[in-house]
C-alpha cells in the first residue's frame, strides 16, 4: 500500500469527482431473501411510506429499520416568552413542552432507501498512474448490523443507470421526485426545520444522528404509492447481488487514463 497524506488524498479524490460527479458510483441495496435482489435487478424497487417507518419502531419495540420520527420536525421548547419589546416587561411565560409538524400527505410518499458510499468516504488501498483500488469504510460491527437489520443479500446498483431510469420513470409519471443523500443531524438544526417549514421536498433527506450508521441515499416520489408498493423502473443491466456477509472482502478497483496518480 502507498503512503499519501490526508491533503494527497483529497486531491486525488477530487480530480475523480471531477469526471465522475460528486453522487456515489453504485448503490447498495440490501434484501432479506434471494428474490427480492432479483426483483430489485429487474427495476422492481420495494417502496414503503413515512407512516411505516414511524410504526415499526413501536412495534418493534426499539430503534433500527423503523424511526418514529420519519417525516416529522420535532422540537423541544425549553420556554415561551411573550414580553414588550420597549419595555421589556413579560406579559406571558409558558412551560416547556414539544412542538411536532407532520404532513398528512406526506405519510403516503413512497421511499425507497438504498446505502451509498462517496469516493471520498472509501478506503483506498492502493493508487498508481492506471488504477485505484478501493475498500468499503465499515467496520465489522456495522457489517454485522447492516446484515442483521436489513437482510442477507446486497444488490449492486449502477448510479448513473438507476438516477436515469427513475427519470424517465417520473417523467412518463408526470411526478416530482428526490433522489439524494439523507443528511444526519439534529431536529433543531436550522435547515432542517426550514426544509419542514417550507415544505421542501429536501424534508424527506433529514433523520436523526442515531442511524448515521445506515448511510442512507433516499428516493422520495410525489406520487400516490403503487397497490403492490413496487416502483417499477425497468431492468437495470448493470446491477448484480451476492450474500452480504461477502461485503468486508471485496475491493474496488477505478481504471482511469487521464487522472494524476498520488
Amino acid at each position: 500500500m502507498m503512503k499519501y497524506t490526508e491533503e494527497e488524498r483529497l486531491n486525488f479524490i477530487e480530480q475523480l469527482k471531477n469526471s465522475w460527479g460528486y453522487n456515489p458510483m453504485f448503490y447498495l441495496k440490501f434484501c432479506s431473501i434471494e428474490k427480492y435482489a432479483k426483483d430489485v435487478c429487474e427495476g422492481k424497487l420495494y417502496a414503503n411510506t413515512p407512516e411505516y417507518f414511524r410504526r415499526l419502531e413501536i412495534e418493534a419495540k426499539g430503534r433500527g429499520q423503523g424511526d418514529a420520527h420519519e417525516l416529522i420536525s420535532s422540537m423541544k421548547v425549553q420556554d415561551i416568552v411573550l414580553s414588550d419589546s420597549k419595555t421589556d416587561e413579560v406579559l406571558i411565560y409558558g412551560v416547556e413542552g414539544t412542538i411536532d409538524i407532520r404532513f398528512k400527505d406526506d405519510d403516503d410518499i413512497p421511499i425507497v432507501s438504498m446505502v451509498g458510499i462517496p469516493l471520498e468516504d472509501m478506503i483506498i488501498d492502493n493508487v498508481d498512474e492506471n488504477q485505484a483500488d478501493f475498500r468499503f469504510p465499515f467496520t465489522d460491527e456495522e457489517f454485522a448490523k447492516m446484515e442483521e437489520e436489513f437482510g442477507n443479500y446486497v444488490v449492486f446498483i449502477n448510479a448513473k443507470e438507476i438516477e436515469q431510469h427513475v427519470k424517465a420513470y417520473c417523467y412518463n409519471y408526470g411526478c416530482d421526485y428526490i433522489l439524494d443523500k439523507v443528511e444526519y443531524c439534529e431536529q433543531n438544526r436550522i435547515d432542517r426545520m426550514q426544509s419542514f417549514n417550507s415544505r421542501s421536498k429536501k424534508r424527506f433527506l433529514y433523520k436523526d444522528l442515531y442511524f448515521a450508521y445506515q448511510r442512507e441515499y433516499r428516493l422520495a416520489l410525489a406520487r400516490e404509492m403503487p397497490k403492490d408498493h413496487y416502483i417499477t423502473i425497468g431492468a437495470l443491466t448493470n446491477a448484480t447481488y451476492m450474500k452480504a456477509n461477502q461485503l468486508k472482502d471485496l475491493a474496488f478497483s477505478l481504471r482511469y487514463t487521464q487522472c494524476k496518480a498520488i
